[in-house]
C-alpha cells in the first residue's frame, strides 16, 4: 500500500511521546533508538510546518493518585514507582530539539493508542484530516497501537520506519529481541495490513 499527499491540509503529522522520559538520554525510560529519531522528526516537523499540514503531540502521562495507571504499572516498574511519566513534571514535557509550537496540539493519554480516551479523533475530523504520518516511540507499543487504531476508523497510515524507535526485548517466555529486530518485526507486519511504511526521506518527496 502507499499514499500520495495531494493536499497537505488533511495530513497530519503525529509525534507520539516523544517526551523527556523516553527521549533524554539517562532518563529513566529512555529509548535510545527513539533519541536517534529526533532528527529525523525534526525533518518532517519541518517540512509539515512548511506545506500546511497540521502537527499534532501526544505525551503519556498519569497522575500522581494512581487513578489512571490500571495495568501500566504491572507492566512498567518506572510508572509503578512514580519515577517516570508523571503528570506536570519536566519528564513529561516534550524533548526540547521537538518543542511544539504554540499553534500545535499535545494530547495526554495514558494507554498505548493515542485514540484512547483523548480527543485526538475529534480533533483530527474537525480539521478534515485524512492521512497520519506516524513518528515517535514505541514503534511496537504507542506507533503500532495509534497505527492500527487509525485504520480501524478509515485514516490513511503512514508510518515513518526511521523515525520511530524501539528498544531491546528480554526473554520473558517468548525469547529474547533485540531493538532492531522488534523493529523489522513490527514494520513487516504494519506493511503487510495496516500502513504505507516509508522512510523520512520518502515521506518529504511525498510532499
Amino acid at each position: 500500500m502507499q499514499y500520495s499527499i495531494k493536499d497537505p491540509k488533511r495530513v497530519a503529522l503525529l509525534v507520539i511521546d516523544m517526551e523527556n522520559d523516553f527521549v533524554k538520554p539517562g532518563a529513566p525510560m529512555c529509548v535510545p533508538m527513539a533519541t536517534d529519531a529526533v532528527q529525523n522528526i525534526s525533518r518532517l516537523l519541518e517540512t509539515s510546518r512548511e506545506k500546511g499540514a497540521t502537527v499534532i503531540y501526544t505525551t503519556h502521562v498519569h497522575g500522581r493518585d494512581r487513578g489512571d495507571m490500571g495495568l501500566m504499572a504491572g507492566f512498567w516498574p518506572p510508572i509503578d514507582s512514580q519515577e517516570a511519566l508523571v503528570d506536570n513534571t519536566p519528564g513529561i514535557e516534550i524533548y526540547p530539539e521537538l518543542a511544539a509550537r504554540d499553534n500545535e496540539l499535545i494530547i495526554k493519554k495514558h494507554r498505548y493508542s493515542a485514540f484512547y480516551n483523548t480527543d485526538l479523533e475529534t480533533q483530527l475530523r474537525n480539521r478534515g484530516i485524512d492521512t497520519l504520518i506516524i513518528t515517535g516511540t514505541v514503534t511496537n507499543m504507542c506507533c503500532e497501537s495509534t497505527a492500527r487504531d487509525a485504520q480501524f476508523r478509515d485514516y490513511k497510515g503512514i508510518f515513518v520506519s526511521d523515525a520511530t524507535g524501539t528498544m531491546d526485548h528480554p526473554d520473558l517466555g517468548a525469547g529474547a529481541m533485540s531493538a532492531e529486530e522488534v523493529q523489522q518485526a513490527t514494520l513487516t507486519s504494519l506493511a503487510f495490513c495496516i500502513a504505507e511504511v516509508a522512510s523520512t526521506q520518502n515521506v518529504i518527496e511525498k510532499f
